[in-house]
């Protein structure tokens, strides 16, 4: 890539809630090692590459727990690095936990777990593993906490309720044409709360064209299941995917403009002062830098 991009691309910092990390406005997220070589995910190769890149370009955001923390370079590892890491973990059993955990710090040569993230639904329903986070905390195995608010009944909690009190942040699905988390990022915002950024640019279930070009208000379910590289296999999510799929997605893209206008979504989702980072995975490092070019 030419001086001309290096110019171009200024990284923008800003402050994870009350943490003292200061996060890249765009982190990598996961590039999925079971998808690996399926509907575009970047083969192994490709990952470490994109790491890189990432890194030069000012990143300092990583998300893990996906099985890709094998293709993370050894530069981003370590303590005395500036990177920072995301850890997945969903909805783990309490006596898991902190194995998973030390695993994952040994792998990244790390003495803490940046942002450990959890789905809501089993924070709030099991007070054990509750109480392992904590401990985990106190430890210094952990550095904050992350509610990750993916499916419809955590959503619509987070919208009516805001952040949880014990929580750092939430991850947070918000974009141009699903806009209704906006008064739980309102509430963010107030109580000083960290927010993570999900399907910024609508997913991966389904093309940009296709989203741009098809009828949502004529469209069936089995429309979409052909629409998708997944097929079958997004059955199970049509109710979470319609939303955030179906929409003017068109009025971010110019009449004859065919690809992702990436620049112009990420754009207006990081107009929202509460956010903290989008986290967006992409499939090559041509992607990479066409997205931050155009940001």
């Amino acid at each position: 890539m030419d001086k001309y991009f290096e110019r171009k691309v200024i990284m923008e910092y800003r402050r994870f809630g009350k943490t003292d990390m200061q996060l890249s406005i765009m982190g990598l997220g996961g590039l999925l090692a079971h998808y690996e070589g399926v509907c575009g995910h970047p083969s192994s190769e490709e990952k470490g590459k994109i790491y890189l890149r990432a890194a030069e370009l000012g990143i300092n955001l990583f998300d893990t727990g996906y099985g890709d923390e094998v293709h993370i370079p050894n530069e981003l590892k370590g303590t005395d690095t500036n990177y920072h890491f995301s850890l997945k973990v969903g909805a783990p059993k309490p006596d898991d936990l902190e194995d998973l955990v030390d695993k994952k710090l040994k792998l990244l040569g790390r003495d803490a777990i940046d942002i450990l993230r959890v789905h809501y639904y089993a924070y709030k329903g099991d007070n054990q593993l509750a109480n392992r986070i904590v401990d985990l905390k106190q430890a210094g195995k952990v550095r904050s906490l992350c509610m990750i608010r993916h499916t419809l009944a955590d959503q619509k909690a987070y919208a009516k309720h805001g952040p949880e009190p014990d929580s750092d942040a939430d991850l947070v699905i918000y974009n141009y044409v699903c806009r209704w988390q906006e008064t739980g990022l309102e509430q963010s915002d107030k109580m000083g709360q960290g927010v993570l950024i999900m399907k910024a640019l609508g997913g991966q279930w389904i093309s940009w064209l296709d989203k741009t070009q098809t009828d949502w208000q004529k469209t069936t379910p089995d429309e979409i299941i052909g629409l998708s590289p997944r097929g079958e296999g997004i059955s199970s999510e049509l109710g979470l995917i319609y939303p955030i799929v179906a929409g003017p997605w068109h009025e971010l893209s110019e009449s004859e403009e065919t690809g992702v206008p990436t620049s112009k979504a990420l754009s207006w989702v990081l107009k929202n002062k509460a956010v903290s980072s989008v986290l967006v995975a992409v499939a090559s490092v041509d992607e990479l830098e066409e997205t931050l070019a155009a940001k």
